[in-house]
C-alpha cells in the first residue's frame, strides 16, 4: 500500500493534464483581423485552429481514457500519454499558419515536459514529490500555452 499515495498523486496529475488538453470551440470567423496580411503559409488562421479542434479533440479524447487504467498500471499510463505526445507533435507538422505553428509548438513542447514528468515518476514512484514541484511550473506553462492558442483561434 504504500505506492497509493503516488498512484492517486500520479492519476490526480494525468486528470490534470488531460483536462488542459481539452480543445475548446472553434474560432470565431476566420480568426484574422481585418488589417492583418495573410501568413506565409497558404494556410488561414480558420484552417489551423479548425485542425487543432478537431484533431486535438481526438487527441484529448485518447488521454481521457488513459486516466482510467492509470491508477492500475501507471507505466502503461505513462507509455500511452507518450503516445498522445507523439500525436500532438504530428499535429504540430499539419498546422503551417505562421501564427497558430508558434503558438502550438510552445503548448507542445510545455505537454512534452509534463509528459517527460509523468514518465519519470511511473519509473520510479519515489520521484512523485520532486515531480510534483517541477509538476506546478510546467502545468503553468500548459496552461498559459492553451490560452494563448485560445486567443489566437478566437482572436
Amino acid at each position: 500500500m504504500r505506492t497509493a499515495p503516488k498512484t492517486t498523486l500520479f492519476v490526480a496529475a494525468l486528470a490534470l493534464a488531460v483536462g488542459l488538453t481539452g480543445c475548446s470551440g472553434a474560432p470565431a470567423g476566420d480568426g484574422q483581423k481585418a488589417d492583418e496580411k495573410p501568413a506565409a503559409s497558404s494556410q488561414s488562421v480558420a484552417d489551423a485552429c479548425k485542425l487543432f479542434v478537431d484533431e486535438g479533440t481526438e487527441i484529448s479524447n485518447k488521454a481521457q481514457e488513459l486516466s482510467a487504467s492509470a491508477s492500475t498500471d501507471p507505466a502503461a499510463a505513462a507509455a500511452a500519454l507518450d503516445d498522445v505526445q507523439k500525436e500532438f507533435e504530428a499535429l504540430g507538422e499539419k498546422i503551417t499558419n505562421e501564427e497558430i505553428s508558434s503558438v502550438y509548438d510552445e503548448f507542445v513542447s510545455a505537454y512534452g515536459e509534463f509528459s517527460t514528468i509523468i514518465g519519470e515518476v511511473s519509473a520510479d514512484p519515489s520521484k512523485a514529490t520532486e515531480a510534483m514541484e517541477k509538476m506546478s511550473d510546467t502545468v503553468t506553462k500548459v496552461t498559459d500555452a492553451s490560452k494563448k492558442l485560445g486567443e489566437a483561434c478566437n482572436g
